[in-house]
Order: structure tokens, then sequence, then C-alpha cells
């Protein structure tokens, strides 16, 4: 029984360089190319039923994206204004002289007196 399978053994053995051979000639020579398939011709598609990708279909996009852009920013706004505190929310019943920019008209009377005295001052120094 041992005989046997040392005998098997060995011819299995003796086969495995016996394909290697049949593929190349040689163990560091290259590989043959291999051969071609065929390849199949697609059959054309009619544009009659695909609707995907046309004009409308990107101008409907557009018109989404441009509504959705919009919302944003009107809620972004709107959450804005709400968390503003009381004291930088504009009110539209006080006057600009009521505000933070209140100055009383003999104070800017004062400063541009200031400013053509100044400058006077200088055209007599050059």
């Amino acid at each position: 029984m041992i005989r046997r399978t040392l005998v098997v053994v060995l011819l299995l053995a003796l086969l495995a360089p016996a394909a290697a051979v049949a593929q190349g000639g040689g163990p560091f020579t290259p590989l043959p190319p291999a051969q071609p398939t065929p390849t199949a011709t697609p059959e054309p598609v009619s544009n009659s039923s695909n609707n995907l990708g046309g004009r409308e279909t990107l101008y409907l996009i557009a018109a989404g994206l441009l509504v959705a852009f919009i919302a944003i920013g009107v809620f972004i706004s709107r959450d804005a204004r709400r968390s503003l505190p009381a004291g930088h929310r504009p009110d539209s019943h006080r006057l600009r002289e009521q505000g933070p920019h209140q100055r009383k008209r003999q104070a800017k009377a004062k400063s541009r007196q200031r400013a053509r005295a100044q400058k006077a001052a200088r055209r007599r120094n050059r």
C-alpha cells in the first residue's frame, strides 16, 4: 500500500513540471499573451424613454436649490434679529438724534470752527 501511494505521488510530481513547460517553454520566460475575448456590441438606447439628465431636469434642480438657499437665508436673518440684545435692535420709532450718533448742533458748529482755525493756522505758518 505504501509503495502504491509513493508511486502515485512520484507520478504527480513528475507531471507538475510538464504543465509548466507546456505554458511557455522555460521557467523564466514570460507567458504568451492571452487570447482576446470578443466583446458584444451594445444596442443603441432610444432617447425617448430616457428623460433623466435633460435640460428641464437641470432647471428644476437649479430652481429647487435657489429656493432652498433663499429659505435658509431668510431663516438665518430672522434668527439673527431675534437673538440681538435689546440695546442693539434697530427701532424705527426713534430719530437719529436720539440714537448713538446724537450730537448737538452747537457741538458740531464748535468742532467745525476749530477745524477752520487749525487750517488757517497751517496756512499762516507755511
